[in-house]
């Protein structure tokens, strides 16, 4: 796909931690349909609490790949630094990625490869991320024909942050659920990747409590009956515990930060 196709075709999708309710939703609208009338917005509005990259993070692998190349994801959301905020642009994979510098994107793409550039602006304090930051930069990045090299700064010094990472000891992984999603459906930190290469199609259980464990994966949430407890892989190919008309955490008390083992056959 050249740059002129990308150019007149790319999704803007905006990943938000304001709710449909607030006026915040409908002024971003109303912002990128009249600075960029020729392209179609998605917005992702989500209650994360303010920093919660983890989240943030699991939810953009959720959706991201959903979206056609050349796509540009804004992750308009708060931050917890004391600091003044300061923010990059990323090309992956044929789309761009625009978001605050606090650990956000490294984590997302846990890839030392990837090119940070600079977005911030000089002289002057940010009050509004979407209409002083975000909007002039993509209006910049088009006017480019999406050329970053040259146009934006690159950006050595990064903030990162390290996901939780599985462990493994005799047949068994120890998981953390890395986040909740609207219906309390809880993520786990292992992919579908991951967990082939370990299991080599061996019988596995997942271990929800001394009491109760799941030993088969799922295609679907009507796999089971309403009220029964479920594993599956989904959007994103992350491994995901869910309740059939119900929540993971409400009945099984798999919060975020919560621990839960994955056992292989011998």
């Amino acid at each position: 796909m050249n740059s002129q196709n990308l150019n007149s075709t790319a999704i803007i999708h905006v990943l938000c931690d304001f709710s449909v309710e607030s006026p915040d939703y409908t002024v971003t609208q109303a912002r990128l349909a009249r600075n960029f009338p020729n392209h179609k917005a998605v917005i992702s509005p989500q209650p994360f609490k303010k920093g919660h990259i983890l989240g943030q993070s699991v939810f953009l692998q959720l959706v991201v790949p959903e979206f056609p190349e050349g796509s540009i994801h804004i992750c308009r959301v708060g931050t917890m630094s004391r600091m003044a905020p300061r923010f990059v642009l990323a090309k992956w994979n044929g789309s761009f990625f625009l978001a605050p510098d606090n650990g956000l994107l490294p984590l997302y793409f846990n890839n030392d490869d990837i090119v940070y550039y600079n977005i911030n602006p000089s002289g002057y304090q940010v009050t509004d991320a979407m209409s002083q930051i975000y909007i002039p930069a993509l209006q910049r990045l088009m006017d480019s024909n999406f050329e970053v090299d040259g146009v934006f700064e690159i950006k050595e010094m990064m903030v990162r942050s390290a996901p939780p990472t599985p462990t493994l000891s005799n047949n068994v992984m120890n998981l953390t659920v890395l986040y909740n999603d609207y219906y309390g459906n809880a993520y786990l930190n292992i992919n579908r990747r991951t967990f082939e290469e370990v299991g080599q199609g061996r019988a596995f259980r997942l271990r929800i409590s001394h009491s109760m464990e799941i030993k088969q994966l799922s295609n679907g949430y009507n796999d089971v009956m309403e009220g029964m407890e479920l594993c599956l892989f989904g959007y994103g190919d992350i491994m995901q515990v869910a309740v059939n008309a119900g929540s993971a955490v409400q009945y099984l008390s798999l919060t975020e930060g919560r621990n839960i083992l994955l056992e292989f056959a011998p």
